[in-house]
């Protein structure tokens, strides 16, 4: 290290003497000169930025129990003058080993300390990192290694740039039963999937007690005592390699430290010294990666707490922290400031549990102060044969819509490293092996929902509950793009979303996206105009008829469905009400009428049949006004419909055809909505009427008035001509390809 070899000592006095040059010196014995010192190779290592250097020491005395004697850290000093404190581990023998890594290129110095201030050859020995430019692709190298972004709701790398979490459960395998050729090829699967967080247990696994047999590696169990004081850094190695993978790959590793279940509690087999220990090792080796840390597996309560809190002193890089929990990761620390994070369970099952998450999940959103929330584990794709992917492109979905910073999949088989004749399981959840779960579909489908979202500047998205129904879901940003998931509601319905609160003047594209397949339908461009020039003034004509329903005389009315009764000034009928005024057909008529908002309310304009008329109405069911030109019994598509997002108990409606233009007028005497003017196709003179179709058990009007009408509809076009028309900011979506789950996205067109 520092001190000179007898070899070394004599090149440095031949360089000395004018013997060899200082470059051939330095060619000769891999030394250099720097800042007036030469130093051995050894003592100088290379690494490119954000990758992790290793340095070795050997140590110059031997001790029984070195991983509990002995303490070493290394302080290492930017280019910047920034010091962070690295611990250094235990590697076997007299092996000690140091890893670091860092964002800033450039010449990082190094001492150590160490607790046995007599070991020449750990303590206060001195050397430098050169750290270079990084030009590979790994987005875990270019980028740098994560942390919380400054939105409290989302993950990033060092430089910024948005870190997606799709994750997934690998529980288990740092097992055997994972062999190395397995791990490697599970890997490849998820990269090319769009996966980029894998959960694994470095430490007591679930569903079995520790020290069994399946919980080993390659190098035999991690620790030879129940206590975590005597380490076995075989097991570690092995470790190694996979975690190194995984970081090879792009992945990061999300490494939990143990489990406190009942039946698999590391704090009761450890108790809170043995899991500081452990937890000091796991930063020892893998701090330098970019890595998550899940302080416990269904952990919670101070002393999992006290661990929490070792940890944040420990780890110098401050690389984010949770506890996975029984429920919420908050809840489960009883000092907030030792998480960065919440992360959810939100429990096994079937549909039940995929539909309980959702809410669980929004709950946490909603807490102050904010942090990151995600579900970290939920009903996995076929756990006891439930739970596929349908299920798993909800929760996918909904999370990510209602505010989650990612998501954490998992597959039967995979979590447990199962291998056939052996799921490593105390008792059978299923015999799924690692590869048959792999293979599920879900994880094809979650990558492909990434993948879209990816193409969007998803990490400003907010949830936005509002733009559609209830049971759907949400979310993007105003006025540049609208995403949002409609879940499967039946087999033989085949209705699209309706989207709420349209932005004026605001042109979308808008496309259907199966979240199944990745394939598009394009349903070409959405507009709100704005609210419909206001189709007419009202009654400006002599009144033609007037019925205020205060006698018993209804000679001039026919009924043609449900009986109708005059009762106290009002004309009262049930579902299924059409009552015709029999004295008066015309082609150019405006008719208006007082009724309940709680029931439909139609003014029929045009009568010829029940099976031919038009129909302009208000239904409190979907809270809007429209026109139906219905004929030969066929109610066709809804015309002009507005939304009527609040409207008092009285209503008022005014309907008026003229020619081959018809509107609708509503007003409560405080507020007003309108349809616009729309082309119909029943233009023949008929009489007028009032109705009420299903919605509502009853419905009582009273005021009809009739009058002639002359009006024009806008003579400007429409400011897209080839849009839809989302009048007031509701759009109804098309029918949906086929009755299943759907993802209709609304990108704003560029000028």
């Amino acid at each position: 290290m520092r001190r000179l070899s007898a070899e070394l000592a004599a090149l440095v006095a031949a360089v000395a003497a004018g013997m060899i040059s200082l470059a051939n010196a330095g060619e000769g014995a891999g030394a250099v000169a720097e800042q007036g010192k030469t130093l051995p190779a050894a003592d100088r290592k290379e690494a490119c930025m954000n990758v992790a250097a290793e340095i070795t020491f050997q140590a110059g005395k031997s001790h029984p129990n070195p991983f509990v004697e002995i303490a070493l850290d290394v302080v290492f000093t930017d280019p910047a003058g920034v010091a962070k404190t690295m611990p250094g581990f235990w590697a076997g023998g007299n092996q000690w080993k140091v890893r670091y890594a860092s964002a800033m290129v450039g010449t990082h110095h190094y001492r150590t300390i160490c607790s046995d201030t007599g070991d020449a050859a750990l303590h206060d020995v001195t050397g430098t990192v050169e750290v270079k430019p990084y030009t590979g692709d790994n987005p875990l190298y270019r980028h740098g290694a994560l942390r919380v972004s400054k939105d409290q709701r989302h993950f990033e790398h060092a430089d910024g740039a948005p870190f997606y979490w799709l994750g997934d459960t690998w529980w288990k395998n740092l097992c055997k039963r994972m062999t190395w050729d397995g791990f490697q090829e599970l890997t490849a699967d998820r990269k090319a999937k769009g996966f980029t967080v894998v959960q694994i247990v470095c430490g007591p696994y679930p569903d079995e007690g520790a020290f069994e047999d399946r919980w080993e590696n390659e190098g035999g169990k991690p620790y030879e005592t129940r206590d975590f004081s005597r380490v076995n850094p075989a097991y570690f190695d092995f470790a190694d390699q996979r975690i190194q993978h995984l970081v090879e790959a792009g992945i990061v590793p999300a490494i939990v430290g143990g489990w406190g279940r009942g039946d698999c509690d590391g704090m009761k087999l450890a108790g809170v010294e043995g899991l500081k220990r452990h937890w000091r090792h796991l930063i020892a080796r893998y701090g330098a990666y970019p890595t998550i840390w899940i302080i416990g597996g269904e952990s919670e309560g101070p002393l999992w707490t006290e661990v929490a809190r070792h940890v944040r002193k420990t780890d110098s890089y401050r690389r984010p922290a949770t506890m996975h929990p029984h429920h919420s990761g908050r809840n489960s620390v009883t000092d907030e400031g030792v998480i960065d994070f919440d992360m959810l369970q939100t429990g096994h099952g079937d549909w039940s549990s995929a539909t309980g998450a959702i809410p669980k999940l929004k709950a946490a959103y909603a807490r102050t102060p904010a942090m990151p929330v995600m579900i970290g584990e939920y009903c996995y794709e076929g756990h006891m044969q439930t739970a596929f992917q349908d299920v798993q492109r909800y929760v996918f979905w909904g999370s990510m819509l209602s505010g989650s910073a990612g998501l954490t999949y998992g597959a039967a088989g995979v979590w447990h490293a199962s291998v056939e004749g052996n799921p490593g399981l105390a008792r059978n959840y299923d015999l799924t092996t690692w590869k048959e779960g792999m293979n599920y579909p879900g994880s094809t489908q979650l990558g492909l929902g990434k993948k879209l979202l990816e193409q969007y500047p998803w990490a400003r998205f907010e949830p936005h509950p509002e733009w559609t129904e209830p049971g759907s879901f949400a979310a993007g940003i105003p006025s540049e793009v609208r995403f949002i998931y409609m879940p499967k509601r039946g087999i033989y319905n085949w209705a699209g979303p309706v989207v709420h609160n349209l932005e004026r003047d605001a042109p979308y594209h808008a496309f259907y996206f199966d979240p199944v397949s990745a394939r598009r339908f394009d349903l070409g461009r959405v507009l709100n105009p704005g609210a419909a020039a206001k189709p007419f003034e009202g009654h400006t004509q002599p009144r033609l008829f007037e019925d205020r329903f205060e006698g018993t005389d209804a000679s001039a009315w026919k009924d043609y469905g449900t009986p109708s009764q005059r009762r106290d000034g009002r004309l009262v009928g049930g579902k299924g009400m059409l009552t015709i005024m029999e004295k008066i057909s015309d082609t150019n008529l405006m008719a208006s009428v007082e009724a309940n908002s709680d029931a439909e309310a139609g003014i029929i304009l045009r009568f010829h049949s029940p099976e031919h008329y038009l129909v302009a109405l208000y239904t409190p069911s979907l809270k809007a006004i429209y026109l139906h030109d219905r004929k030969n019994g066929a109610w066709g598509d809804p015309l002009g419909k507005v939304a009527v997002p609040e409207i008092g108990p009285r209503i008022r409606l005014t309907a008026a055809a003229c020619g081959e233009h018809a509107a609708l007028v509503l007003s409560d005497g405080k507020q007003a909505y309108y349809t616009p003017t729309v082309k119909v196709t029943n233009t023949a003179a008929g009489k007028t009427g009032v109705w009420l179709f299903q919605i509502g058990d009853r419905q009582e009007y009273g005021a009809f008035e009739l009058s002639s009408v002359q009006f024009e509809p806008p003579k400007t076009a429409p400011a897209d001509a080839a849009a839809t028309m989302a009048w007031s900011g509701e759009y109804k979506a098309p029918n949906v390809p086929s009755p299943q789950d759907w993802v209709l996205v609304m990108e704003r067109v560029k000028p």
